[in-house]
């Protein structure tokens, strides 16, 4: 009877130790399978980044653009190539304010700003400029006294000119709107502003008519011609040809014919004489 326990303790050692080894070898197989997968899963990744290295890089990709805001004026062209220049490296990539200051170099481009949307849109807004004047004959001057130089200015000949120094354009801008809300109520219209190398300025009517100002308080000078135009000039201003108001006290009249100015000098009832300067 012990004998036979002895041998069945014998078998059962055996089967079981046949059994550990049977599954010991099925979960070997497994992980050398698995192993090998992986090392092949490894090698593609590592051949597709080195022969794809540009697209592994600049993932992920900027698949929509989207413009908007005042663009009629803008060179679409080259806006469109600079954006794509500057989101060639990816989403993640896109150095945003390069971007907008590269946009705004374009000539009708006043302000650019740029936004990303995960994970593959941009969003691109663009202020454009809007002239209101002519500065010289080649450029324009918008509404924030900024200066741009358009190849072509033609277009624009019916609005007002300045011109001086690049960088006196702002006050320019700010004496020619002072001066023309002076004049508006006296049904006079202000057609240009220049400024020469000395700051001295000289106003131009719509009818031609030359204002010379000088340098000093523009305002107070402006409101002595209007002073002379109430008095006596206003019933013959269409034979002016130019105020100057370079003095310190009064003004000088250029008369468009020097016959007219010899039979006004001649009239009796004409107290054009008062536009005598007082120096």
């Amino acid at each position: 009877m012990k004998r036979n326990k002895k041998i069945n303790r014998r078998r059962n050692k055996v089967k079981r130790k046949k059994n550990y080894v049977q599954t010991f070898s099925m979960r070997d197989a497994w992980d050398v399978v698995v192993v090998i997968m992986l090392l092949i899963v490894i090698v593609y990744f590592s051949t597709y980044v080195r022969n794809n290295q540009h697209f592994v890089a600049a993932w992920p990709l900027i698949e929509h653009v989207n413009i908007s805001g005042e663009v009629d004026a803008v060179d679409l062209v080259a806006l469109k190539a600079i954006i794509r220049n500057h989101s060639a490296g990816g989403f993640l990539h896109v150095q945003m304010d390069q971007l907008e200051k590269a946009l705004e170099k374009l000539t009708w481009v006043h302000k650019a700003s740029v936004q990303r949307y995960w994970p593959d849109t941009l969003s691109v807004k663009i202020f454009q400029h809007n002239p209101i004047a002519r500065w010289g004959d080649v450029g324009l001057m918008n509404a924030y006294g900024d200066l741009f130089f358009p190849t072509d200015v033609n277009a624009y000949q019916h609005l007002p000119m300045l011109y001086g120094e690049e960088v006196r354009a702002k006050d320019l801008a700010r004496t020619f709107e002072n001066s023309m809300q002076q004049l508006e109520p006296f049904g006079m219209k202000l057609r240009g502003l220049f400024e020469d190398e000395r700051q001295s300025k000289h106003l131009v009517l719509s009818d031609g008519l030359v204002i010379s100002i000088g340098d000093g308080d523009v305002a107070k000078k402006i409101e002595r011609f209007i002073t002379a135009y109430e008095q006596y000039l206003s019933a013959n201003i269409t034979e002016v040809k130019k105020i100057d108001l370079r003095y310190t006290n009064g003004l000088a009249i250029e008369w468009k014919s020097p016959q007219y100015a010899h039979n006004l000098s001649q009239n009796p009832y004409s107290n054009i004489h008062s536009s005598e300067p007082s120096l």
